[in-house]
């Protein structure tokens, strides 16, 4: 390994050791700190200079795939854990996100991906995957970009995109849609971390863990003319 690789790869270490420590804020009440997490997504997954690529997770591993997104599946009775009742001539159509939330006793929530293991995605291209229609269309690089480059991660514009305007909106768990999605995607380059570096990151507590909580799906209702013009 040259110098160049081996320096990348030190930073890449580091940056994995910032996302660890974000969420470990994250899980002991600082929310906020999904600010700091979304520049260190940016710097691994979304970079740019000088219009080119400039993601540090691709430049280290270039042929890196990782398991990709759950699809989304419209349906007029269930997608996923989400249904919907109508009459025979209904119109409607509903979609589960691949993203789920759980609500601990504490009020602590948190968000997971959820992946296909049988459907593989080239590093570099991972972020172009649509991770919600809801509460507007979104794909992994929008989200990021959008906290990290206009909602606190790395600057703030002085008015919010159409994206983060949306995102900044709140769940019923009370958090915003952006701190969940960033808090989502933190965790997965959090296990992938761990694989690559063999390390064991922080968790949430195993005396949450074994209180009750709740899980809820992402979810939408659309007519169907609107979710069929959705379809790839």
């Amino acid at each position: 390994m040259d110098s160049r690789d081996s320096y990348l790869k030190d930073e890449l270490r580091e940056t994995f050791r910032v996302i660890d420590t974000c969420l470990a804020c994250v899980y002991s009440g600082e929310p906020h700190m999904y600010r700091a997490l979304a520049s260190q997504l940016r710097i691994l997954l979304c970079d740019t200079r000088y219009k080119k690529d400039n993601s540090l997770l691709v430049a280290v591993y270039p042929k890196l795939e990782v398991s990709g997104l759950e699809s989304i599946n419209w349906s007029s009775e269930k997608s996923g854990h989400i249904s919907i009742t109508q009459t025979e001539s209904g119109s409607n159509r509903v979609a589960q996100m691949p993203f789920e939330i759980t609500q601990f006793s504490n009020g602590l929530s948190v968000a997971d991906l959820q992946l296909t293991k049988s459907t593989l995605v080239p590093i570099g291209q991972w972020c172009e995957q649509i991770v919600t229609y809801s509460p507007t269309t979104l794909t992994i690089k929008e989200v990021i970009r959008s906290v990290a480059d206009k909602g606190g991660g790395a600057h703030i514009d002085a008015t919010m995109s159409p994206a983060l305007r949306y995102m900044r909106q709140k769940t019923p768990v009370g958090e915003t849609y952006a701190h969940l999605f960033i808090v989502a995607l933190g965790r997965f380059l959090q296990a992938l971390g761990e694989k690559l570096f063999s390390y064991s990151g922080c968790r949430v507590s195993e005396d949450l863990l074994k209180k009750e909580h709740h899980k809820y799906n992402l979810g939408i209702v659309a007519h169907h003319e609107w979710s069929d013009a959705l379809q790839p």
